[in-house]
């Protein structure tokens, strides 16, 4: 059983995340708004990724209810399963949109919001060491307390690959 420090020190970092985000929105912008600005095809991108998230999202709670029922040791506690189909739901939603040129909004800076990236992935990848070297089990099951900075590091490492690669294979097509 976690410890109540345990238990506010990660409710003290989802609201600093809450925080970070509304930060790394205002960072990002050219123009110092927090709102996204978008032209007509990034709009339709952008719904297209968010269906390919929502599906994603709802074939990882079908295979998480086959797994439930058909094994009776459990992997996860509930709460890491629901938050593991929420980040695979956003990667895929991120990714989509990265591949098809409807990640960046117009008056976003690519290079600060990928310099804040990286940083937030280091952050949450350290984090995420120092649970694993303190154990992500707790009695044979992985919690949402143990497992979620390692899992958003995993994610977040995805997300920024798919950049890489994206940016890449347009620099080998304009050459």
């Amino acid at each position: 059983m976690k410890s109540d420090g345990m238990r506010l020190g990660f409710l003290a970092g989802v609201i600093a995340g809450c925080i970070l985000v509304v930060l790394f929105l205002w960072m990002t912008k050219k123009d110092g708004s927090i709102r996204c600005k978008y032209d007509e095809r990034q709009q339709l991108v952008r719904g297209r990724g968010f269906q390919y998230g929502f599906f994603s999202w709802m074939i990882f709670n079908g295979i998480e209810i086959l797994l439930d029922v058909g094994f009776e040791k459990q992997y996860m506690d509930t709460s890491m399963s629901l938050y593991f189909g929420m980040v695979v739901g956003v990667a895929v939603y991120v990714s989509y949109n990265i591949w098809h040129d409807g990640y960046f909004s117009l008056n976003e800076n690519p290079k600060r919001a990928i310099s804040l990236l990286v940083a937030m992935t280091v952050l949450n990848g350290a984090c995420g060491a120092f649970r694993v070297h303190e154990g992500l089990l707790e009695n044979g099951v992985l919690t949402l307390l143990n497992g979620a900075n390692l899992l958003l590091a995993v994610a977040m490492l995805l997300i920024l690959s798919v950049l890489f690669v994206k940016w890449h294979s347009d620099q080998k097509w304009t050459e």
